[in-house]
């Protein structure tokens, strides 16, 4: 299981921000620091332990591009003035003091996030695998902690090093996501998120995470979703149209759980 949380920070030189983040045992997290402009050039990095003392885990000059060093990804997006480093596959002994910096002379701007890994072998379920004739529809349905039932709820399509290179979401309690080609329904009583993607083809082949956002540019990707669609769109000739209370009732009889 990979749980993705991703903060927004701001770097400011000579004042020192820190946040605190959980992940969890088996998952990952993302983490998206801002800096000023003037500082797009630069080289920026992601190092472990006492600032004085920090060692790298991943750093680059590559701009606009995903670069990987072991379980670190960093991707330098120098249009918006932000990078962000995704750690995967964490365990407890990730748990420690990090910090997000960019290289310059003097003292570096720098933020400081304290990483918390912790197992929650009750709580979630790692991954799951789907499958669908091309034509027909794909059904996911995932639980999600209690406390974050107040919390925008997503589906992400992965794409190499980004988690979440596509994104439908859902505000609202018991209320369909807008109508797209992905559909969410969020129950909030019963921490229960479904997801429905129509009309599929062999392009919708994929992994997906299943999550929730508890404030922007703060995500948790909670369960894996590996989705495999055969044949082609003549294996399925009629599609069935529902609408939302009739989709929510398909979903309760076929729904795979996805523990959180």
């Amino acid at each position: 299981m990979k749980i993705i949380w991703t903060f927004t920070l701001l770097m400011i030189p000579g004042v020192l921000s820190s946040i605190s983040v959980t992940g969890y045992s088996g998952g990952g997290v993302s983490i998206t620091c801002r800096y000023e402009g003037k500082y797009k050039n630069n080289e920026k990095y992601f190092c472990r332990g006492e600032w004085s003392v920090c060692t790298d885990q991943i750093r680059t000059n590559t701009k606009n591009k995903w670069v990987d060093s072991g379980s670190f990804s960093l991707y330098d997006d120098t249009r918006a003035a932000v990078f962000t480093v995704t750690i995967r596959d964490l365990s407890e002994e990730d748990s420690g003091t990090y910090y997000c910096a960019v290289e310059r002379s003097g003292i570096d701007p720098h933020t400081e996030v304290n990483l918390n890994v912790v197992t929650a072998a009750d709580c979630c379920q790692k991954s799951i695998s789907l499958s669908a004739a091309a034509g027909g529809s794909v059904n996911i349905s995932c639980r999600y902690p209690q406390s974050h039932s107040a919390d925008v709820k997503f589906v992400c399509r992965r794409s190499g090093s980004d988690l979440c290179a596509e994104e439908t979401s859902v505000k609202e309690s018991r209320r369909w996501s807008a109508e797209g080609q992905m559909q969410l329904y969020d129950d909030r009583e019963q921490q229960l998120l479904t997801g429905i993607i129509s009309h599929v083809t062999q392009q919708h082949s994929a992994e997906y995470w299943c999550g929730v956002q508890s404030d922007p540019g703060h995500k948790s990707f909670i369960t894996r979703v590996l989705v495999s669609v055969s044949g082609t769109d003549d294996s399925h000739t009629h599609i069935h149209q529902h609408n939302s209370k009739s989709r929510l009732a398909f979903i309760q009889q076929i729904t795979v759980f996805c523990v959180a």
